[in-house]
């Protein structure tokens, strides 16, 4: 019997001494005189309101915060800086937290070289918001169909990597995923940067912040059309290309590949003794879903861009790129990209228990 049925019976003439709304009431609430399965009808009835309830809750938050996310997106790159050009940067004052930084070793290969520690003016509105912007991350190629670009975003720095997972950049709460953030212990500043940054964001459903990097698993045509990252930071001169050499799957914990012990990729940030750069190209070359003919050495910059995986719960998705060395043919370098044969990469214990010894790219 349909609803429209039922509710109309509750009108018979039959039932005229009781008011129809009370008649109404006691049709959907547990009563005196019931019998056990039509309690068990009601408290369903009530249980499946309340989930509705919440979940009509939870959707209004989740849009509400999508659209206060898009907005404060909106108003930030609206005020995108633009890099210094040769001979007209100014000093600004800056005292976030992330100048002077003391990292885990020093810089490698770089330590002859001259540097300019002057912040371009076109920064002044973003720190001025925020004093932890380090800089600005955008891959130029990705666009949806208004030509709008999926990743383009001011990168901040916290004292930990915690911070901003939860809070926007003007250090709000945000339930949307947050703020795109590097690695506390890494530093961008001339002289002292590390060799590998690593720089953290939210992969949302709704596509904003690293939410897009999950293309990269679609296949090594994707990587071909979209091969490189552009980080600026407060100190860039010029635009700073990085070029994708590694695309991989990590575990977070060593039960997800059978008690092995974790590869901490943002670990690595200078290579030194205790962290090897040959051991670092191994572990992340191993995993790696493409492979190139691209050069690296450890005097190299790198950069690591890492999100959660949305294929398997608390797993992560990593790229790293490489910055460009000065004349490279990029249409060269693309060219050596190739796919690798799902027998030849290492997928955690997790990935294989989920979906088999290959790559899995869910649109």
């Amino acid at each position: 019997m349909s609803m429209y049925n039922e509710l109309s019976s509750l009108k018979s003439s039959d039932k005229k001494e009781e008011n129809f709304f009370i008649r109404f009431f006691k049709y959907f609430v547990p009563w005196k005189g019931d019998g056990l399965s039509e309690i068990f009808r009601k408290l369903v009835f009530i249980a499946s309101v309340a989930v509705f309830c919440v979940s009509l809750g939870d959707l209004s938050e989740y849009l509400n915060g999508n659209a206060k996310t898009n907005e404060l997106i909106n108003e930030m790159q609206e005020i995108k800086p633009s890099v210094n050009s040769s001979g007209d940067a100014n000093s600004i004052t800056h005292e976030g937290n992330n100048q002077n930084d003391t990292t885990d070793g020093p810089p490698s290969g770089n330590e002859e070289e001259s540097y300019s520690t002057e912040i371009g003016e076109s920064w002044a509105p973003l720190l001025e918001i925020n004093k932890d912007v380090v800089g600005w991350i955008s891959i130029e190629t990705m666009k949806d169909v208004n030509g709008e670009l999926y990743i383009d975003y001011p990168v901040v720095k916290g004292e930990d990597n915690d911070y901003y997972l939860n809070r926007d950049i003007k250090r709000n709460y945000s339930s949307s995923g947050g703020t795109i953030f590097m690695d506390y212990a890494s530093s961008i500043v001339p002289g002292q940067r590390t060799d590998n940054v690593t720089i953290f964001g939210h992969n949302m459903k709704a596509g904003t912040f690293f939410g897009r990097l999950d293309e990269y698993k679609s296949g090594v045509q994707y990587l071909k059309d979209n091969p490189l990252i552009t980080f600026n930071t407060l100190y860039s001169s010029r635009d700073e290309k990085y070029i994708i050499v590694y695309c991989f799957l990590a575990n977070t914990r060593p039960d997800q590949d059978d008690g092995k012990e974790v590869f901490k990729y943002v670990g690595y940030r200078n290579f030194d003794s205790k962290h090897p750069f040959d051991t670092w190209v191994e572990e992340v070359k191993k995993r790696s879903w493409y492979d190139s003919s691209i050069p690296i050495d450890k005097n190299d910059e790198f950069i690591t861009l890492s999100t959660c995986s949305s294929d398997v719960g608390d797993m992560r998705w990593v790229i790293v790129a490489r910055k460009l060395r000065p004349n490279e043919n990029v249409d060269e370098l693309v060219a050596t990209y190739v796919e690798r044969d799902d027998e030849d990469i290492y997928f955690p214990r997790r990935w294989i228990r989920s979906w088999g010894n290959k790559k899995v790219y869910r649109n």
